[in-house]
């Protein structure tokens, strides 16, 4: 359908850990024009043979089930900084010749910190700990916009578990 979007979520965060993580699902973050064309894609989905779900009543987020091929959730872009991370994602490879758009791991870093959860914080510790190259003045601008400065500091120190 023309949307821009971006794979996010413990897909994106396995290509940069040095082990993988499991998995319930695939995480997309869909550009904001999605949005707009809302119907049209639930309806394309559907006819795919995937189940849709609206996570929310302003359909931010869409619960996609298929028999054959598992769970996705798309979450539409709907600040400026995931328009931003869209625009910076990069070519991933996920074997078997498939190439996609997935985040950069500074944004993965970002959307795991805004995310905050105890995986979140597992997979930004498994990407330092791979010491993959990344852009810290970018994390710590964007920790600091989602009010997230203490605990990128924390997970940066080694002491996610201290208040």
């Amino acid at each position: 359908m023309g949307i821009r979007w971006a794979l996010i979520g413990g897909v994106a965060a396995n290509l940069y850990r040095r082990k993988t993580r499991m998995t319930a699902d695939v995480d997309l973050l869909l550009a904001a024009d999605a949005s707009e064309r809302l119907t049209e894609l639930e309806a394309s989905l559907v006819a795919r043979g995937w189940s849709v779900l609206r996570g929310d009543p302003g359909g931010d987020l869409l619960r996609l089930r298929h028999g054959t091929f598992g769970s996705v959730d798309l979450q539409i872009a709907g600040t400026e900084y995931q328009r931003r991370a869209i625009e910076r994602a990069r070519p991933a490879s996920l074997g078997h010749s498939l190439e996609v758009p997935a985040l950069s791991p500074e944004d993965v870093i970002v959307h795991k910190l805004i995310a905050e959860r105890a995986k979140d914080i597992d997979d930004i510790e498994a990407l330092l700990e791979a010491r993959i190259s990344f852009d810290e003045a970018y994390v710590e601008y964007w920790a600091e916009f989602w009010g997230r400065t203490d605990l990128w500091q924390r997970i940066r120190s080694g002491s996610t578990h201290s208040p």
